[in-house]
Parts: C-alpha cells; structure tokens; sequence
C-alpha cells in the first residue's frame, strides 16, 4: 500500500524512467519507513542516559567509542556488502535494531551492561544501512536527473522526520520510553519490505580489496564527510543534551514530547527548500551551496551558545535544518558522481562512511575533552564554537 502511494505520487514527476522507477519508489517506501523509525528513537538516546543518571562526561566519552569502533568495522561491512549485495546489507542493519532496542529498553534493570550492547549493536547496525542505502541509491539514480531524485529522498525523509520526533515524543512522555522502542522496532522490519520486490542492484558474491582506491579523486570529497560528520553529532546530539539541560532542564518527562515538537517544527520549514534545492543541483549550482550550507552552519554554531528561550530553540532548529539540505543534497550528488567513476563503488562508499565517523569521533572527542576541563555548561558552549570551524570542511566538497 505505502509503495504504491508512493509510485502515485511520485512517478509523474519521474517521466524520465519507465520501468526502473519501481526500483526507486522501493528505496523511497524504505527509507521513510526507517527515517520514521531513527526519528522516533535516536534524538531521544542521549537525554534518556542523562535522565537515568550517567553524567554529560560518560555521555561524550560513550560517543567517542562508539564511533571510534565503527571506524574499523566499516571496512567489514564494506566486504560483507560486496558478497551478499547492499539490499542484504541494509537487511543486516535494520535487523540488528532489534537487539540494540532491545537492550536500549533495559538500560534502568540492566545498566552499564545494556548501554554498552546498545552502543555495540546500534554502531554495527548504522554501519550496515549506511553503505547498503548509499550504494543502492547510487546505483538506481537516473544520471541525468539525479539532483531531483535526491530531492524527492530529501522530502520523503524530512516528512517522516516531522510526525516521527513528536509521535515518538508523545508516545515516550505518555506512555514510557519503552513503548517507543517497541514501535520503532518493527517499523525497522516493515522497512526491508520493499527493498526485496526486486533484484540486488550489484553482481553478488565479489571480493574487493581497499589498495589501490583512487585517493586523489576522492580526497576532497571524503574530508567534506568529515565535516558533515562534526555537523550530524554537534546538531543531533551535543544541541540536543544542551537544551534539555539548560533551557528545559525542569520539564521532566514531558521533555521527549517538547524536543521532539521542536525538532518537527525546524525540519518543517527546511521541507519547502529541498525540491528547490533539487532542481539547483541539476543546473550544477552544487558549489553555491554547498559553501553557503557551510558558512550558515558555522554561523548557527556559533549562535547557539546564547540560546536561552523556547523561542531561540525554534530559529535555530529551522536554521539548522535548512542549511543542512543545503549543503548535504548537493554533497551527496558529487558522491554519486565520483562512485560512479572511482571504478569501486562499494569501496568509495565504505570510506564515505568511514571519514563521516572519523569527523564524529573527533567532534566527540572534543566535547568529551573541553567537558572534562570546562565543566558541563561552558563545555558544551565550548563545543559549539570547535564545532563552527569544523563544519567548515565541508567547503572542500565543492568540485
């Protein structure tokens, strides 16, 4: 049902493709299906561990592990991906979601133990769906019309990414925590569904070898991830703990359902500018906006330290996410261009996802250091302006 919603509304503006269309509109019913589940659950991880009594500096250094171990396991993933194909790849990922929920639902009885299979599981499982959903998506895109189809992927994710933060919020503030889990546990599930209507995209059972990939073609590109990787843990993570500890630091429970309709409510604004950002990329603006996306978000960061209202959340929140599809839609297009080229498409993607990691690390790393000789308030302020001039890598992604 939802594929073929998404087939009727989508395939008069897809007129160029006749009978891949289906390939795409399956991605599509894919990937709104795990964006509304990751919504659902994942903005609310690092205030839930902070409700339950680990402290900002646990937190920090949690992050850093988590993405440091990722850094090596995206080389297995990406030889995992080459034999079995990438639809089997983000099989893989959605289906280690259970176990990480599952052990996310029994931090309170469990403690340390259940973070740390939380952490293990949720690395392992982004891991997968990351270089599974890249490739799948690199290897069906139309060449000709690809900035319009990463627009289409960009509304899609953004409208489950406005109802799933508040639905997941609500449900977490009037139900429990718990039954959010539940839920986004088999929407996980649901999602492999459509993937599988049709044939792996990529010849099965390939070795691949990391030597010889062409570093000098994608050395750019790659430090730009690195940047997008300061951004996604600055904005996802280190803002979020911010405001429900300062600005909403008495609002109890209720805290899930009001970081999550603050969260809706910037990615509803940043909806209307993807599609125009879509066509954009297909006339080769790509570079304006990636430097603008850049430069906006810098200015963001370092706004957000003197953020102490509701009010400031909700301008910095629409800021944010539309200066982030302005930069990571046209990012993404130069990476589809330079895997279609680099002669390795899985092994490009693989250190797609490593460098984004290595940029979360380093962001992480930072957080946890300045936390430790700042203390939690200023540290985190600290943070934003680190921040600020991180994501100023992403200036190198410009061709």
């Amino acid at each position: 049902m939802l594929l073929n919603l998404i087939s009727f509304v989508f395939r008069r503006h897809h007129f160029w493709r006749r009978l891949s269309f289906d390939e795409i509109a399956e991605l599509y019913a894919s990937r709104l299906l795990t964006v509304f589940a990751q919504s659902a659950i994942n903005l609310f991880v690092a205030i839930y561990l902070y409700k339950n009594g680990y402290s900002l500096v646990f937190i920090a250094g949690y992050y850093s592990l988590m993405y440091l171990f990722k850094l090596p396991f995206c080389l297995v993933v990406g030889k995992v991906t080459a034999y079995f194909g990438p639809k089997h790849a983000i099989l893989y990922g959605n289906l280690l979601r259970i176990p990480a929920l599952i052990s996310f639902a029994f931090v309170e009885e469990y403690g340390i133990y259940a973070v740390i299979g939380f952490g293990l599981f949720q690395a392992m499982s982004v891991c997968f769906y990351n270089i599974g959903y890249t490739v799948v998506f690199s290897k069906v895109k139309s060449p000709i019309h690809v900035g319009k189809e990463i627009g289409t992927m960009s509304i899609i994710e953004k409208t489950a990414r406005i109802v799933s933060p508040l639905v997941g919020g609500v449900v977490a503030a009037t139900i429990s925590p718990e039954a959010a889990i539940i839920m986004a546990g088999a929407l996980y599930i649901l999602a492999v569904l459509p993937l599988f209507r049709s044939v792996e995209p990529t010849v099965l059972k390939t070795r691949i070898a990391y030597r010889g990939f062409p570093w000098r073609l994608a050395r750019r590109n790659l430090i730009a991830h690195a940047g997008y990787g300061v951004d996604f843990v600055t904005t996802g993570v280190i803002w979020t703990l911010f405001v429900a500890t300062t600005i909403f630091a008495a609002a109890g429970n209720t805290v899930y359902a009001v970081i999550g309709a603050l969260a809706s409510m910037g990615v509803f604004w940043s909806l209307i500018a993807s599609w125009g950002y879509g066509k954009l990329i297909d006339k080769n603006r790509s570079d304006s906006l990636i430097i603008m996306g850049a430069i906006l978000s810098a200015g963001i960061h370092l706004f957000r330290p003197f953020v102490s209202t509701p009010a400031g959340v909700v301008g910095a929140n629409i800021a944010s996410e539309t200066t982030i599809s302005a930069y990571a839609m046209p990012l993404l297009r130069m990476t589809f261009d330079q895997a279609d080229t680099s002669g390795g498409r899985i092994v490009y993607m693989t250190f797609v996802e490593i460098f984004e990691n290595l940029g979360m690390f380093l962001i992480s790393s930072i957080w946890l250091g300045l936390l430790l000789v700042c203390g939690p308030a200023f540290g985190m302020q600290a943070t934003f302006v680190v921040a600020a001039i991180g994501v100023l890598l992403l200036t190198y992604g410009r061709r």
